[in-house]
Parts: C-alpha cells; structure tokens; sequence
C-alpha cells in the first residue's frame, strides 16, 4: 500500500483540491482590515465566475438568428460555441499557474477585461470570423477568471468555516448562471435582439473590474511556480486538431486525409502531452492526481456529463426553433430545466 502524502505545502493545486478544506487550509492570521472588504471580495470573485459560465450557456439561444444575420452555417455556429469552450479548456490550467507567477488580482482584472472585449466584439461582430474570434477571446478570459477568482477567495477568507462556506456561494453561482441564462437568454434575443446578450456582459464586466480594485487586495507572486509551455502548446495542438476533426469531419468525410491528419495529429499530441507531464518537474497536469480510484472516476463520470450537456445545449435550441413547437422564451427555459438537477450541486 502506498503511504499517503503528508507534504500538504509540496502538492500541486489540482491535488491540494481533493482533500479536505482543513487539510490544504489551515487557519490564518487576518490581515488589517480585511474583514471589511470579505463581502466586497465574494461579491468580486462571484460576479466572475457568474459572468463566465452566463456565457457559456446564453449563447445557444440565439445561435438560429446568428446564422440568419451572418449566414452562418451549422460547421461556423459550432464554432461560435466551441470557440469559447476551446480557449476556456486549452488554458484553465495555465490560468492559474500564471496568477501565482504574476499575481492573482491582475491575472482576474486580466481575464475580465479580455472577457469584456470579447463580448464587445461579439456584439458588435460584422461577419462570422470576427464573431469567432470574440468567442475565443471570451474563452480566454474566462480561463483566466475561474481559477485566479477561486484563489482569490481562498487566500481571502484565514477561517477555514468561512472559507468553505464562500467557496460554497461562489460555486453556487456556477449553477445559478446554468439556471438564469437560457431564461433571460430566450427574453433577450425574443424581444431585443441576440447581440444584447454579448453587449450586456460588457457593463457587468466593467462592474467587477472597478469592485476588484476598490476592494480586492494584491496577492503575492510565488516564485517557486513555472509556466508548463511544452505541456501548454501540446494541450491546445490536441484540443484545437481533436475539434477540427470533429467539427469539420461531417463536412470533410471521415475518410478525407485532412480529417483523418487531424485524428492522427490530436493522437501524437497526446502522446507528446503524456511523456512532458511525466518527465517535467512542474506540469501542467499533474498525472499522479489519476492514481486515486475515486478521482478518476468522477473525472471520467464529469467528462461523460459535459459532452452530453453540451450536445444536448447546442441542438436542443436549434431543434425546438426549427420545428416551431416552442418560441423562444420557452425554449429558454425548457433548456434551463434540463440544467436544474445538477444546479442543486455545483
């Protein structure tokens, strides 16, 4: 039986998580005048993982009346979507590496304001590549916001109880933008227009940059972190060619030497991505974290849920709108019930 690590100090992130708070959050000192500023720093840290996933689960409302004004075809609108959702996946991990090099309050006012003009762009996207484009770049920021936020309000909170009980709300939020979104994305794009629900997040996120100045404090810059560039750029060569290949597979035919390069390309990244982790002192994804039996589960278990919700997230809107069996206030919300049960448990 291998003996449990004890080097609590010495653990990546990613495996300081899975323990118990108490264990990875002992109690700290507060720092002076702290406690005034905890509600400020929730409110802060809450609004950026809201606006983030808001996103993610808005835009799918709207996606018949983007293609309509652009021209859009089902290979661009899967783009629009997974445009975001690639950015987003490609550098979460590197997201909050670089908020302990450089800090995590920029790193979060950072992410904001590329999440902001992203949503700007989109707002105002003219053709289908700037609209793709705003989507990546929102993808970027929110890579950028999810983890520096949840380190923000860790380092925040020195009770452990109160430290759990935030993290708590903040995750909640995650749920609640899963539950509001498709609701108010319907209104939005049925009675003003699909560009509002880009242009909305823009005063939202200038909100949240002028409360995490006036009330987040500087954290310091650990020294002893590194940016896994080889780890990085052979994550989002698998991630891009992997989604390549099946977005523009049904087009191309699964037997075109592009796509099946694309496959080829996604399977040696992957591979490539392997060894580096391996043999790197600092990885991007700590593969040792895949030893515990419960871990891997949930972690496959969570995989098969989020292709699935996505899927059903993508086709869902488009199938109800095309048939003319709902409008769209209802689709909206018929695609916020089927979120509603895993919302309880964020």
């Amino acid at each position: 039986m291998p003996r449990a690590r004890t080097d609590v100090a010495g653990m990546h992130p990613i495996e300081r998580s899975y323990l118990p708070i108490a264990a990875w959050a002992p109690r700290r000192p507060p720092r002076r005048g702290m406690a005034a500023a905890l509600p400020l720093v929730l409110i802060t840290t809450c609004l950026g993982v809201f606006l983030a996933q808001l996103d993610t689960s808005v835009v799918n409302l709207a996606l018949k009346q983007i293609g309509a004004e652009l021209g859009s075809s089902i290979t661009q609108l899967q783009w629009v979507v997974d445009g975001y959702n690639l950015a987003y996946a490609a550098f979460l991990l590197t997201g909050g590496t670089l908020g302990d090099i450089f800090g995590r309050r920029r790193l979060f006012m950072i992410g904001v304001a590329l999440f902001t003009a992203g949503s700007l762009i989109c707002g105002i996207a003219p053709d289908n590549a700037t609209m793709i484009a705003g989507r990546t770049l929102t993808g970027l920021g929110a890579a950028f916001e999810m983890p520096t936020s949840l380190a923000i309000l860790s380092d925040a909170y020195p009770d452990a109880a109160q430290r759990a009980r935030a993290i708590g709300v903040w995750a909640s939020c995650n749920g609640l933008a899963w539950i509001v979104g498709p609701t108010m994305g319907g209104l939005l794009v049925g009675h003003v227009g699909w560009r509002w629900i880009f242009l909305l997040a823009v005063p939202i996120g200038l909100l949240a940059s002028v409360l995490c100045l006036g009330g987040v404090p500087k954290s310091r810059c650990q020294n002893g972190r590194s940016v896994d560039a080889p780890g990085q750029i052979l994550a989002v060569l698998m991630l891009g060619t992997l989604s390549v290949a099946f977005i523009e597979g049904p087009h191309w035919g699964w037997s075109n030497f592009a796509t099946i390069g694309c496959l080829a390309a996604a399977a040696c990244s992957f591979a490539g991505f392997v060894i580096v982790e391996i043999r790197t002192e600092h990885p991007l994804l700590p593969l040792t974290i895949f030893r515990s039996p419960a871990f891997s589960a949930a972690s496959l278990a969570a995989a098969g849920m989020t292709f699935g919700m996505y899927a059903m997230l993508f086709l869902m809107p488009l199938y109800c709108k095309r048939s003319k069996a709902l409008r769209l206030p209802p689709s909206g919300c018929r695609c916020c019930r089927c979120r509603l049960p895993s919302s309880w448990f964020p």
